[in-house]
């Protein structure tokens, strides 16, 4: 099972940030989970919220100013990448506008590094899927009705076999559902140890998560 930072991690320096999956990767987590966003100036900065803490919209900010607001340097997809090229990568793209420059950004590494590239738009991902030959997967909140017509669109794209669920809406039978399809599954959103041993029971095939102490990961 792949365990995975969320958006590094965080408990003594920021989210996100090149600090953060640097502690991370030294604790022992074999991939990190990060959030794509457009800058006004273009760039593919990894930043989790639509709405920074002054309450201007991160795509009205240029990157400079996004990082004066939040007190440290915001970094870009690609520092992060080059930074630590022996990662697994889960690349969340959190809009359209942000994967117009994430992806081509994508295109160059993926000969050379672990992508996963996920995202609550699955037409960023079936478009992701189409342009690049690493993994993608859906993100879900919400539990489908029926998770045959969720998974329709992604049949014809061989490298589009995984979902990522919010921990709350998983149990053993969509995990079987999901498996019986050929499908992988990720979660995140556990906060407790008994929920991070509960997905272990489930057998997802990854676990995204905020408390490295709940999967065997602590100083």
């Amino acid at each position: 099972m792949h365990l995975l930072a969320h958006r590094g991690y965080h408990a003594h320096c920021p989210e996100n940030t090149l600090d953060a999956f640097a502690a991370a990767l030294l604790l022992g987590f074999e991939g990190i989970e990060t959030d794509v966003r457009v800058s006004a100036d273009q760039e593919a900065v990894l930043f989790h919220d639509r709405v920074a803490r002054n309450g201007q919209p991160v795509a009205a900010l240029t990157r400079r100013q996004l990082s004066d607001v939040c007190g440290y340097s915001v970094p870009t997809l690609a520092e992060a990448l080059n930074a630590f090229p022996h990662t697994l990568w889960n690349i969340e793209i959190k809009t359209p506008a942000a994967a117009s420059l994430a992806l081509p950004i994508l295109a160059g590494f993926e000969t050379s590094h672990q992508l996963l590239i996920t995202s609550f738009r699955h037409e960023v991902v079936l478009a992701a899927a189409e342009l690049l030959s690493v993994e993608c997967g859906f993100l879900s909140a919400h539990r489908p009705a029926a998770i045959n017509s969720m998974l329709h669109a992604a049949l014809p794209h061989r490298n589009l076999r995984t979902l990522v669920w919010d921990c709350e809406i998983v149990d053993p039978d969509i995990i079987r559902q999901a498996n019986a399809l050929g499908f992988r599954n990720a979660v995140y959103g556990a906060k407790t140890a008994y929920e991070h041993q509960l997905m272990r029971e489930f057998g997802v095939h990854a676990i995204i998560t905020d408390y490295p102490q709940h999967v065997g990961l602590s100083k």
